[in-house]
């Protein structure tokens, strides 16, 4: 999948959020119930997101889903 899909813009912005929290991939995916070789794959933009799990990884960043949106559309 190229960089330039939505559901790769969406895994970068995750990925940079997540990252900036100082929270390692797995303990992330912990944090937020979803198996880490799940959570991985919407990182690397390969899983086409729901907007629930849209949802929950946005809850678990502290942010609003919108937001990560409006970061992957920049």
């Amino acid at each position: 999948m190229g960089t330039d899909t939505l559901q790769s813009r969406i895994g970068v912005a995750i990925r940079a959020r997540r990252e900036a929290m100082g929270i390692s991939q797995e303990d992330f995916a912990d944090h937020i119930e979803m198996h880490r070789a799940y959570y991985g794959t919407i990182e690397r933009g390969r899983r086409n997101l729901t907007l629930v799990t849209l949802e929950k990884i946005a809850v678990g960043l502290g942010i609003p889903p919108s937001r990560l949106l409006k970061e992957a559309g920049s």
